[in-house]
């Protein structure tokens, strides 16, 4: 099982230098989303310049928030920079962040989502984009630079079932964010039989979990930090990760979590969080903990895993989450 970073949204030096101390330490990817932060594909340019051999990808964009063709021409321009070192994530964020940081309505994010896959790749491919949607409706115009990398996978961060399936049928791979690993198990059989039904054989797919991880020999300070981020994104973060909790049998915890989350506050809602959710869900503690909950990572079906940090960690934290992993 390969292993990643993602860097988001860190201080804009330790994103470089994060970038350039996994891949001397051996990790296989770095990865840069995109929230109310950094740019993601500025700054991938800039990871491109600074990196040799690691994969560096997007995890993830939201598809909202650029036109379908600009998204492939952001595509075909880091691939071009990183010498095929490149992977296209997208996901649709939720409707928080999309009407309230970029005013843009939350509208069918399946369908938009697909429509936009299908675009990018008609962009990548070189050929006249001809789409006739609900959401674009787009011919006579074709990406015009000369391309001289490969193939561009395309990844999606989904969640639900229905968004999983359209992942199976049509992407290069599957992201789920912040879900249990049996729930991942579970999600993966969607995900093969849509892929399956429409002629693809799912082995050839990716299936990469994005979770949060801190490691370090002071374990209890690596899991708080880690109940603190669970805490945010279960609590203030809309619907899709309370429900992802509560799919995979945490109802009674999620909607403990987000309770507090309103009532009381952040740290009260961190501590209804069970070590349980915590060891089902993230890579958190000391060395060896660490390194058991990949193992159990590694049992699913789970291809990569890519790991980005809590919120709170401090850089000796990061630096020590980055240093064991490389150890696994």
């Amino acid at each position: 099982m390969n292993l990643g970073i993602n860097v988001s949204d860190l201080e804009y030096d330790l994103m470089r230098d994060y970038a350039v101390r996994a891949e001397e330490l051996g990790l296989d990817s770095v990865w840069v989303g995109e929230t109310w932060g950094w740019e993601a594909f500025t700054l991938l340019g800039e990871l491109a310049q600074l990196t040799d051999e690691i994969t560096l990808g997007t995890g993830i964009v939201p598809v909202y928030t650029r036109s379908p063709s600009l998204l492939g021409q952001a595509a075909a321009t880091v691939a071009e920079a990183t010498g095929d070192r490149f992977v296209l994530g997208l996901g649709t964020s939720g409707p928080a962040v999309i009407e309230n940081w970029h005013g843009d309505d939350f509208e069918r994010p399946i369908g938009y989502t697909a429509e936009t896959i299908d675009v990018i790749e008609q962009v990548l491919s070189g050929e006249t984009v001809s789409h006739d949607g609900d959401s674009f409706q787009l011919d006579g115009f074709r990406f015009r630079a000369t391309r001289e990398s490969g193939d561009v996978p395309v990844f999606v961060g989904a969640l639900g079932e229905s968004n999983v399936r359209m992942s199976g049928a049509i992407a290069d791979g599957w992201m789920p964010i912040f879900v249990p690993r049996s729930r991942i198990s579970e999600l993966y059989e969607e995900f093969a039989a849509s892929a399956s039904e429409r002629g693809r054989d799912p082995d050839s797919l990716s299936v990469a979990p994005n979770t949060v991880a801190a490691i370090s020999e002071d374990g209890d300070v690596a899991r708080q930090a880690v109940r603190r981020h669970i805490a945010f994104y279960v609590g203030a973060m809309g619907d899709f990760y309370h429900r992802t909790l509560s799919e995979a049998g945490f109802e009674q915890n999620a909607d403990a979590i987000r309770e507090a989350w309103h009532e009381n506050g952040p740290e009260d809602a961190a501590e209804t969080i069970s070590d349980r959710v915590i060891d089902e869900t993230a890579v958190a503690g000391t060395p060896r903990q660490a390194h058991e909950q990949l193992d159990s990572f590694a049992a699913t079906p789970a291809d990569e895993i890519h790991l980005f940090f809590p919120r709170s960690a401090d850089a000796a934290l990061m630096e020590s989450t980055i240093d064991h992993l490389a150890t696994y």
